[in-house]
């Protein structure tokens, strides 16, 4: 599986002193396996600071994913911790212990790399960074699929919003095209098209606003994704 949805590297910090204590990178900003042929990989962490950095390598679930999509738990980091010299590099390999019985769809996990308090530094305060790194894994059939909600257009004064729920009913995550066209009579007179990714059993809400100065009679709203195929439409008397 070579393309997964929002693939970003995720970092946070903790309460400290305006300088930290060390650096360091990780050079794989995401994975993306097939589950069904799990193999190990591995990533590199490489300490840019001038001091050695101890890191803890560990599983969270991310925000985005419910947990009977969480992947953590069939996942093997090792080595757990590692101690990056400085200027140096240390290598982590991340191993799946898929379950046979793991139905098919997407799941997800953050690989976190913790950097841990440099020993012997006293009362000294120090900034410590994490990074997160999405793991996502895909198996067997793969279906799109979304339920729509109280799905409307309301009129502003300045124009036209979209407003509703959207659930992705689908067993993975996947982004939608959607496209607003207002109508006078026959005529087409305002047109807007945005992106909305939806994670897997995520519920969205929908908020768009299309400027007009006039009022129009009617609407069509189309949710697509010509890559997969996926296409559903509606159609709105104003």
């Amino acid at each position: 599986m070579k393309k997964y949805f929002k693939l970003f590297t995720i970092m946070l910090f903790a309460a400290g002193t305006m300088s930290s204590y060390g650096a360091f990178m990780v050079t794989q900003t995401s994975f993306g396996v097939d589950l069904a042929r799990p193999v190990t990989e591995d990533t590199t962490l490489i300490n840019q600071g001038d001091k050695p950095v101890r890191v803890r390598v560990d599983f969270e679930k991310p925000q985005w994913t419910r947990d009977e999509y969480y992947l953590g738990d069939q996942l093997v980091a090792y080595p757990k911790i590692v101690m990056i010299p400085p200027k140096g590099k240390i290598q982590v390999k991340i191993a799946p212990r898929i379950k046979k019985d793991l139905e098919d769809g997407e799941y997800a996990a953050l690989l976190m790399f913790k950097e841990m308090p440099p020993r012997n530094t006293g009362n000294q305060v120090t900034m410590l960074m994490n990074i997160g790194v999405p793991y996502y894994g895909r198996k067997g059939k793969l279906q799109t699929g979304m339920d729509f909600e109280d799905l409307r257009l309301e009129n502003t004064g300045d124009g036209y919003e979209l407003l509703g729920l959207g659930k992705n009913t689908g067993n993975f995550s996947y982004n939608l095209s959607i496209e607003v066209k207002l109508y006078k009579g026959e005529m087409l007179i305002a047109e807007e098209t945005f992106k909305q990714g939806v994670h897997r059993g995520e519920l969205i809400e929908l908020e768009k606003v299309i400027p007009l100065d006039t009022k129009a009679d009617y609407a069509e709203v189309i949710f697509e994704n010509e890559k997969l195929n996926f296409i559903e439409g509606f159609t709105f008397e104003l």
